[in-house]
């Protein structure tokens, strides 16, 4: 069963089949892909979000990952965007990037303040993470797998 099939045109789409939740992810660029996945993250964590963001005020929140590859690296971004969700209890759903490469990022993602969250990610599983260039689009694609 799909999941937010009208997030298809945002460069992602969430999949969840009898409790595995799974989102395809794309984009132009890398960083549009590690930025896509920000941004499923948090159209999961709260429903309506990409559209209602623009209604409360932003929060800024710098981060900054280093892991051995670029794989690693968005599983260890997107882990560590889980964490600061649930410890500044917030839904970061952009990121802007100062620094960017195969192996390390650093920016700073926007978010909303947030009581409660619609869905819970516990974990990144690393294990279907894939970064791969589809020769028909020109668009960078992984798949993401979560643990609920």
């Amino acid at each position: 069963m799909m999941y937010n099939t009208h997030m298809k045109d945002r460069g992602f789409e969430i999949f969840n089949h009898d409790g595995i939740v799974k989102m395809r992810v794309w984009g132009k660029t890398l960083e549009d892909l590690f930025r896509n996945s920000i941004r499923g993250l948090a159209s999961y964590f709260k429903e309506g979000i990409l559209d209602a963001k623009k209604a409360a005020p932003e929060e800024p929140h710098d981060i900054r990952v280093e892991a051995v590859d670029i794989n690693s690296l968005l599983g260890d971004c997107l882990s560590r965007v889980i964490a600061e969700s649930d410890i500044c209890s917030r839904v970061f759903f952009d990121i802007r990037f100062t620094k960017f490469g195969e192996n390390f990022l650093e920016g700073v993602l926007s978010g909303v303040p947030a009581e409660e969250f619609d869905n819970e990610i516990k974990a990144v599983s690393y294990s279907e993470v894939d970064i791969k260039k589809n020769t028909s689009t020109g668009y960078f694609e992984t798949l993401l797998v979560f643990d609920v």
